[in-house]
């Protein structure tokens, strides 16, 4: 099973790694779809964050993911997406303008539970707690998806 089923954010993979019931649900239902995506960003928010003596369960679990790369197109990407939306007053930061380009180029759903954090236009978002998904609307910012291939290619 290759397919990439959905990208988590680092909340829901901190979740997971410190027991979390819902994030072990969550993830295990998500597995049965394919492959759960992780970009090397959230590597970087997950280790920036270990507590002393999970390094090695961390390792485990970081590993079984499937891991996205940031290439330089998914760096544009992010980039372009993130002067749009600040020009509309919408601020992102870097890591999860990043996260959500990787979400958005592979065309799957980010999971997170910091929906805030991702008013991203075309970005599918399933709310880790909740279960709910949704899709941010164009309607809702000025961006414009005709300017991007971020959302042209959904």
């Amino acid at each position: 099973m290759s397919l990439i089923a959905c990208v988590i954010d680092s909340d829901i993979a901190i979740d997971y790694l410190r027991l979390q019931d819902y994030a072990i649900n969550l993830l295990d239902t998500w597995a049965t779809k394919g492959r759960i995506g992780i970009s090397s960003l959230t590597f970087f928010e997950v280790y920036q964050g270990i507590r002393p003596k999970e390094e090695n369960n961390t390792s485990v679990f970081l590993n079984g993911l499937f891991s996205v790369s940031v290439s330089n197109e998914t760096a544009r990407h992010a980039g372009l997406m993130s002067k749009e939306l600040s020009s509309s007053g919408i601020t992102l930061g870097l890591a999860d303008a990043i996260i959500a380009a990787t979400a958005l180029e592979l065309g799957v759903p980010l999971i997170t539970n910091n929906i805030k954090h991702f008013s991203v236009p075309g970005l599918t978002i399933v709310h880790g707690k909740g279960g709910d998904s949704f899709q941010v609307r164009e309607r809702r910012h000025r961006y414009l998806a005709g300017k991007s291939k971020l959302t042209a290619n959904r």
